[in-house]
């Protein structure tokens, strides 16, 4: 096989561009028909081949799919923060090391989910849930793991909170943390799974009831299951890689192709790699060896990872799969051309964007006080909320910030005197302080 056969046709990227251009500047509704294979394959003058690769490339964006029968065709997608959720993901994972670095992301996210999505939940909603869920407990207690409805309870619960920007978030800190706990460790980590599985199903049973203070309480449980786990997952890691046929044994996360999960240890080659651009993984016979996959599988794999930058093919004996560096701007255009989909509530947007800043000041007391001076030289008071994602050091924080920032279009600028004391607040690291200037200037705002 040759590596040209592993990449993405240039035709079938450019192609796959204008039906997103097209079906996001027109009227067309989820659901709808853009035209039927036949139709598209003459009107834009491709062959199938071309044709059947640009509609994988939109179905990995969340943007179309083919139907096929009487009545198929291109069909628009709904509203599916998966392909953003994992580029924003991707791009966290090439800046920041370790499983804990999206802690504050997910901290942020529950303080506002937990205080304003959870008392509004729909009772048919959280009964269909609670019904799911308790399944999974009698087949945990059987000593089963249903990966499927695994997968579907994760999805189900996260999509129980209608509110896309905390979704877009949950989805985020989930890809990042299933990147970070592989196939190969996961497989070998039992007790991890069952401690971890346990917490979660409480966790229905607390949001059915709106029990936030033990909402609270299971996601501290469930974080600390994953820190306790650490030494046994490296050992893991380290013993080869307990990897299970990719193409023939079930998913343990549920709802992952045998490409996603080759994906995904690709992702872990490249993090082994230190995201140096140019790196070489390897080329096409040395992955095929190294994985015992298919041709198809390992182009598809290859070509999620290029739809989000992680790798580019090469050409030539020295060439294969190499190391990119993913791009952030293009990540959170992804996420924006999501939300553009969705309505997002005025009360949500706010809560949200309080909580993140919250979290930006709490981060930002914790730094070193010289690498906090040196961060605060060129920040004025009046321009301070605007900066509050830079001087946090979060990576995670700061691009959710922009996220919401370019959201809340309608945000008026704070005048200086509003925000009175808030820039010595973080010279002198006092975070108590800091956080309560925030909350007070947030509270005063106008609605969005």
């Amino acid at each position: 096989m040759t590596v040209r056969t592993m990449s993405a046709d240039p035709a079938a990227v450019q192609l796959a561009t204008q039906l997103t251009d097209l079906i996001r500047g027109s009227n067309l509704k989820p659901g709808d028909v853009v035209a039927s294979e036949q139709d598209l394959r003459a009107r834009h003058d491709v062959g199938r081949s071309i044709l059947r690769q640009a509609v994988r490339i939109l179905d990995e964006r969340g943007v179309a799919t083919m139907k096929r029968g009487a009545g198929g065709g291109l069909v628009v997608s709904p509203p599916d923060p998966r392909s953003a959720g994992r580029a924003l993901a991707i791009v966290l994972e090439s800046r920041m090391k370790g499983p804990h670095a999206l802690e504050r992301l997910l901290k942020a996210t529950d303080t506002h989910v937990f205080l304003t999505a959870t008392p509004r939940l729909e009772l048919v909603e959280c009964q269909r849930i609670r019904q799911l869920a308790q399944r999974l407990r009698r087949a945990s207690n059987a000593g089963l793991m249903p990966a499927g409805e695994i997968g579907q309870l994760m999805v189900a619960i996260r999509r129980l909170v209608r509110d896309p920007l905390a979704g877009l978030a949950y989805e985020v800190t989930a890809d990042y943390g299933q990147d970070l706990a592989p196939y190969s460790v996961v497989a070998g980590g039992q007790d991890f799974q069952r401690s971890w599985w346990d917490a979660l199903l409480e966790m229905v049973d607390a949001q059915m009831a709106g029990d936030v203070a033990a909402l609270f309480d299971l996601r501290r449980r469930q974080l600390a299951v994953i820190r306790d786990s650490q030494d046994a997952w490296s050992a893991i890691d380290r013993e080869g890689r307990l990897l299970p046929p990719i193409e023939t044994e079930q998913p343990i996360g549920g709802g992952s192709s045998p490409a996603e999960r080759l994906a995904r240890e690709l992702l872990r080659d490249v993090r082994l790699l230190g995201w140096r651009p140019g790196a070489r993984i390897g080329g096409a016979g040395d992955l095929l060896a190294r994985y015992k996959v298919t041709v198809g599988t390992l182009r598809q794999a290859v070509r999620i990872l290029e739809q989000n930058g992680v790798v580019r093919m090469e050409r030539g004996r020295s060439g294969g799969v190499v190391v990119t560096v993913p791009d952030p701007a293009r990540a959170v255009a992804r996420a924006l051309e999501y939300l553009g989909q969705t309505t997002v509530a005025s009360d949500d947007l706010a809560s949200f964007h309080r909580q993140l800043q919250l979290e930006a000041v709490s981060a930002a007391c914790e730094t070193p006080d010289a690498v906090r001076a040196e961060r605060l030289k060129s920040v004025g008071e009046s321009s301070i909320f605007d900066q509050l994602g830079p001087l946090s050091g979060d990576d995670a924080i700061e691009i959710f910030l922009s996220v919401v920032a370019a959201v809340s279009t309608q945000v008026t600028a704070p005048a200086v005197a509003s925000v009175p004391g808030l820039r010595q607040a973080l010279l002198r690291g006092d975070a108590p302080l800091a956080r309560r200037i925030v909350l007070e200037r947030t509270q005063n705002l106008p609605r969005l």
